[in-house]
């Protein structure tokens, strides 16, 4: 079993993280920041990546290292494995009410609707006349009765980048999403 989705996560008590892709504007240009994302005593943290060490965390992220070593690379060494792990108890009415400042998403979407399917942005660095660019792309999938119907990625062209991470951060049904990259045939709904 090459795909085998145990081996494309962390082990148990290792924490969770992973990195995220934020576009700024400086100057009239638009540029890709890095970073990373994690939980802490429950709480939704984030610590931006320098350029200096994006490719060693990429790796460490791409080998599921554990979170507490990852944050050690950024510099965070105040952090204990077991604030990573939620070990205290979080009482699930109030857990769905709590936002981090920082995330302007209503706590009541944080998740597609089921059957909706599922998606993300995804970074990718190309080289082009020796320069490294970061291009954005959609990875969706669609799943009917734990069958996957489709798995597939678009470009995202950069006209509509800010309009594809809005539809993403609020999000929105996949399809919509695919509607406006101009993937015209899907997966057949449900």
């Amino acid at each position: 079993m090459k795909n085998n989705p145990s081996k494309n996560r962390r082990r148990k008590g290792e924490g969770n993280g992973s990195i995220h892709w934020r576009t700024i504007t400086k100057n009239g240009k638009d540029y890709p920041q890095a970073y990373y994302h994690w939980q802490e005593n429950g709480k939704k943290r984030t610590r931006y990546i320098p350029k200096k060490l994006l490719g060693d965390i990429q790796e460490a992220e791409a080998a599921k290292r554990p979170v507490v070593e990852i944050l050690h690379l950024l510099g965070v060494d105040e952090v204990s494995p077991s604030d990573l792990l939620g070990d205290k108890q979080i009482n699930p009415s109030n857990a769905a009410l709590e936002t981090s400042p920082s995330n302007d998403i209503s706590p009541s979407k944080m998740r597609r609707n089921k059957g909706e399917g599922s998606g993300s942005i995804h970074w990718r660095t190309i080289t082009k006349n020796g320069r490294d660019y970061q291009q954005a792309y959609y990875h969706y999938e669609f799943w009917s009765e734990g069958d996957r119907l489709v798995k597939s990625s678009k470009y995202i062209p950069k006209r509509l980048l800010n309009r594809v991470q809005q539809m993403e951060q609020e999000k929105a049904a996949v399809r919509e999403i695919l509607q406006v990259l101009g993937v015209m045939k899907t997966a057949k709904q449900n």
